[in-house]
């Protein structure tokens, strides 16, 4: 993992077992990605990605990644359906709980 955010989502895919894989190759078009997690449903075997923004604080990276969200929208991979998005920024870091929330919403998880 190259973040502990990320590491923080992958434990949370674990303890859920939610199978994923990190980093893996995505090729929309003529052009590949590597979203942070491809993950698969466990019941019905569907796809999703997980792209993580770790550092919203800084122009140039969320001009990037407003592309990245972009190009995935142009191939039919949208925000809130197979594209689980999370942010943060120096002064607010991700969180257990936005992590958790998103995979109650997309996997149905329960957390005690």
């Amino acid at each position: 993992m190259r973040s502990k955010s990320e590491a923080m989502i992958a434990m949370n895919l674990y303890v859920q077992k939610i199978p994923y894989r990190y980093e893996c190759e995505l090729k929309l078009g003529s052009i590949t990605l590597f979203p942070d997690f491809t993950i698969r449903h466990p019941e019905t075997g569907e796809i999703f990605y997980w792209e993580h923004f770790g550092m919203m604080d800084k122009s140039e990276y969320v001009k990037n990644a407003s592309d990245k969200i972009s190009l995935y929208m142009k191939y039919g991979i949208y925000p809130n359906d197979k594209l689980l998005v999370s942010y943060e920024t120096q002064k607010q870091p991700l969180s257990t709980e936005q992590i958790q929330r998103l995979l109650q919403f997309h996997f149905d998880c329960q957390f005690q």
